[in-house]
């Protein structure tokens, strides 16, 4: 069981009995558990206490049994007794310390899978924190609200050692890391103000794309590509507009051809963004290409998954990188690509979000179903790939 997690009515209910004397969960309410044995569970609050001679002696309250209270009332309960030994001067609190380390573990194992976070985000923050803040993993977070220069320094230090955009990971990272373990697990640790403290560096969205004028000579590079798998990845990619991660993962079990539609159910945000690309003829040869290729070079991952690789321990490819001089534009190049293209052919901004699956906070291009503009979007779809493979032909 963890040492420290939010207690929940469901999570209570779960709670399995005893197999032998008791077990105690800790809510993060310091003092505030539940007790489980073999056939009953109790809330019970616990502090120290003074006595008259200041001599200190643990006290431990039974708030109720499960059941008889709800975890919101029993926490209520918990607040008020705490609260009244406080009001009598016997309270003395002893505090867990919590730890960067101990914080991101709690952060990683309970909040992030509560939220959906996927895989490759929750490994970015794994990867940020043991390389950017390894040395930290050990320090009670309250010391960098006591002496916050520690947090700018090292931002000024990753900056000039690793990049402006590392030392901004960093940042963020640290930010998200220190506010959820103020606001869930030590609330006596300060509210600070980290976008004060931190100087973040500017950054400037990408810009590389590729216009009418550089298509050619990538569909040549492309040509040249001898494996097929990846040849028809980068393809698809382009005429799609898909993030590559998505696109990656793609199973031919989400495949309608009937309706023209992939169906990509995890992109990113999560199963609630999940969407359905529009398939040109050219994506449709392209994926019958695709599956003779994986058939020919992972015919066993080839049966799942559309862009099989068979020394991947996923089943699929998981890096689609390549040496630019074989292939100048791979990855997001090939989103912005699209993009221009679709911008260039003039087709309506609403149309466009839609088929590369942007999120909006405009009320107006909220409204419409996506299942009734599907023949709007097949067509612009059709229009968009029609003009990337007209370039091809000039390769």
């Amino acid at each position: 069981m963890p040492e420290v997690t939010e207690l929940t009515d469901k999570y209570v209910k779960g709670l399995p009995p005893a197999t032998g004397g008791q077990y105690v969960v800790r809510d993060t309410l310091a003092g505030f558990f539940v007790v489980v044995g073999k056939r009953t569970k109790t809330f019970t609050v616990q502090c120290d206490v003074k006595d008259d001679l200041e001599r200190r002696r643990t006290k431990k309250v039974a708030l109720g049994q499960v059941g008889e209270l709800s975890v919101a009332q029993a926490r209520a309960k918990a607040k008020a007794t705490l609260g009244a030994l406080q009001v009598a001067g016997k309270f003395e609190e002893r505090r867990k310390e919590w730890t960067l380390g101990e914080a991101w573990d709690h952060m990683r194992d309970f909040d992030l899978p509560a939220k959906g976070s996927r895989p490759r985000t929750v490994d970015g923050y794994e990867k940020t924190i043991r390389r950017l803040m390894g040395d930290w993993l050990t320090v009670p977070l309250h010391k960098f609200a006591d002496k916050p220069h520690l947090v700018t320094e090292r931002h000024r230090t990753i900056t000039r050692e690793n990049g402006p955009y590392a030392a901004n990971h960093f940042g963020r990272a640290f930010r998200r890391l220190y506010n959820y373990a103020q606001a869930k697990l030590d609330r006596t640790l300060p509210v600070t103000a980290w976008s004060k403290v931190i100087s973040f560096n500017r950054e400037h969205r990408r810009n590389t794309g590729m216009g009418d004028n550089d298509l050619g000579q990538w569909f040549a590079q492309l040509a040249a590509i001898p494996n097929g798998v990846r040849r028809e990845f980068h393809l698809l990619t382009l005429l799609s507009g898909s993030r590559p991660d998505a696109l990656s993962k793609a199973e031919w079990k989400h495949l309608n051809v009937k309706r023209r539609a992939l169906h990509i159910p995890a992109p990113k945000g999560g199963e609630d963004r999940a969407f359905d690309i529009p398939l040109s003829r050219p994506m449709l040869a392209s994926l019958a290409r695709a599956r003779r290729a994986g058939c020919k070079l992972a015919p066993r991952q080839s049966e799942t998954f559309i862009f099989p690789a068979a020394k991947s321990k996923s089943g699929h490819i998981v890096e689609w990188k390549e040496d630019r001089a074989e292939l100048c534009k791979w990855g997001v190049d090939l989103r912005q690509s699209y993009a221009i293209a679709a911008e260039t052919l003039d087709v309506s901004e609403r149309t466009v979000k839609r088929l590369l699956n942007h999120a909006t906070q405009d009320v107006t291009m909220g409204y419409g179903d996506r299942d009734r503009m599907w023949p709007r979007l097949i067509a612009e779809q059709e229009r968009i790939s029609a003009h990337f493979m007209s370039q091809a032909k000039r390769s």
